[in-house]
């Protein structure tokens, strides 16, 4: 029998799970917590510090877009700062996410992203 990981809600650290996008705020981006991917644009965040980001599978965004799923490692920076690190269908990229607020079902943040 094959059994899902599951994935509970922490209290002690909400970011841990899964998230798909549900729309745009200003000049945010909020995700809404469900039980796995949807396909659109979303984060599996793991206890461990690995994370899955599901996002577009090639170059072009022009529909019908193509996702596919990357690893990649997350950690915490500060209260609402997060590093990522993962693949993209072009290499790898590390960037930063602002979080500017979660609960247990919605989480709103900003992207930074790195230059070299």
């Amino acid at each position: 029998m094959c059994q899902k990981d599951k994935i509970s809600i922490d209290p002690e650290n909400l970011i841990i799970g899964v998230w798909n996008l549900s729309g745009y705020q200003n000049n945010s981006v909020v995700y809404s917590r469900q039980k796995d991917f949807a396909q659109i644009p979303g984060y599996k965040f793991n206890t461990d510090g690995t994370l899955t980001e599901r996002k577009n599978s090639g170059w072009c965004g022009t529909p019908p877009v193509s996702y596919a799923d990357y690893d990649g490692t997350w950690s915490i920076l500060n209260d609402t700062l997060l590093q990522i690190k993962d693949g993209y269908w072009g290499g790898t990229t590390n960037y930063k996410i602002d979080i500017e607020s979660i609960t247990k079902d919605s989480l709103k943040i900003q992207t930074i992203w790195e230059t070299d």
